[in-house]
């Protein structure tokens, strides 16, 4: 039987050697402090102790009614804006001129009062705002919402206490809700849910799947020798790496086509963008998170550091790339974080394809970025690999 004392001072000493080694590995020391104090402070700051509020969205009113009334609601819905850092509204001319602000991204949404309000409520009929929504951000969309229904119910509530104590004689129903509002989407013919987070998760897919191939492919050539043959035949190391890099660009773009497949005909969800538009996409954000994993992997001498560096990055993109929660709804300093990080444009480029149905002249922006983001990453990324393996 084996002496217990003996065990337990054997691995305690296993355990020192374990403590000593990770000591001295300077990288992976300096990120496991560093992801811990990241994580708690990225969360502490995106669920404060107040409720979470969004700052200066902006917002389209169209007035179509010139009556007393319509001019009533407008000057109310001015007023809570302008005492209120949610949300700017921004005059837009008509309806039309309102979902192509939406479909832009110039304004999150619109409040509509039809040319018929005044009208309405003078014939003691029930009058009705409008809310435009964007249904590709339901968590800014829930939040428009919510904030513009509150203040029509309070003019409604307060139009029928007026009513009530002038004596005027009304049906009860118009007296309960003489002011109703209606929720729009800019696209027409529904769908399920999943259709707006969908191609959030596609873009995630893509993400952790990128960051990752090129450095576990190495390490794999490493593991079975086959690297070192490779480093040994007349081809460069700028072609090793590049091949690496296009044969996990190619399976990504295959599981991502699966998993589009796998979405409409399991669960529904209505694709109505170009889906050659839609691969371009995959392959940009593709190629950008490529770059940042080759980075990650050859900063890192050991496979522990470089899963720390990964991991750090993968953290703050999942939760700070406007899939779990509106970047407008986030503190002002993680909307910048977000404005770096590719994965933000990869969703929202995703977002509008595959919801919206916009073509590239609306996307230009985030392809734009999603371009300067690969090339930057890539060029940085193949020299130090090269550098890394003549070591």
């Amino acid at each position: 039987m084996r002496n217990p004392i003996k065990v337990l001072t054997n691995s305690l000493t296993i355990a020192w050697k374990d403590l000593v080694e990770f000591k001295r590995t300077r990288i992976a020391l300096v990120f496991s402090f560093i992801f811990p104090l990241m994580i708690i402070a990225m969360f502490g700051y995106m669920f404060p102790g107040s409720a979470n509020t969004v700052h200066d969205v902006p917002v389209g009113l169209v007035v179509e009614d010139n009556g007393l009334y319509a001019q009533n609601v407008t000057d109310v819905f001015r007023m809570a804006c302008s005492n209120s850092s949610m949300f700017n509204l921004v005059n837009v001319s008509s309806t039309d001129q309102a979902r192509d602000k939406i479909f832009s991204g110039e304004i999150k949404g619109a409040v509509i009062i039809p040319s018929n309000f005044t009208d309405s409520l003078l014939s003691l009929n029930q009058a009705k705002t409008v809310i435009l929504t964007d249904p590709s951000n339901p968590g800014l969309t829930a939040a428009i919402t919510q904030y513009f229904t509150g203040i029509t119910r309070a003019i409604s509530d307060q139009f029928a206490k007026e009513m009530i104590e002038s004596g005027m004689h009304v049906n009860s129903s118009f007296v309960l809700q003489p002011i109703t509002v209606g929720v729009e989407g800019i696209v027409s013919g529904g769908g399920s849910s999943f259709d707006f987070v969908a191609p959030g998760f596609i873009a995630l897919t893509v993400m952790m799947s990128g960051l990752t191939a090129v450095g576990a492919a190495i390490t794999r050539e490493r593991e079975l020798g086959t690297l070192d043959g490779f480093l040994m035949c007349p081809i460069s190391r700028t072609s090793i790496i590049l091949g690496k890099m296009i044969s996990r660009t190619t399976r990504n773009l295959l599981q991502s086509a699966i998993i589009i497949c796998l979405a409409i005909y399991l669960f529904n969800v209505h694709v109505r963008g170009n889906p050659v538009l839609i691969a371009l996409v995959l392959l940009l954000g593709t190629l950008s998170f490529l770059g940042l994993g080759i980075i990650a992997t050859v900063a890192a001498k050991e496979q522990e550091s470089a899963q720390l560096i990964l991991g750090l990055l993968q953290f703050p993109m999942m939760f700070l790339c406007g899939l779990l929660f509106p970047i407008e709804q986030m503190p002002v300093p993680l909307q910048w974080v977000s404005k770096v990080l590719p994965l933000t444009y990869a969703v929202n480029a995703l977002r509008k394809v595959m919801i919206l149905g916009v073509g590239i002249g609306g996307i230009i922006f985030e392809l734009t970025i999603l371009v300067i983001l690969g090339l930057v990453t890539i060029a940085l990324g193949v020299p130090l690999f090269d550098r890394a393996v003549r070591k």
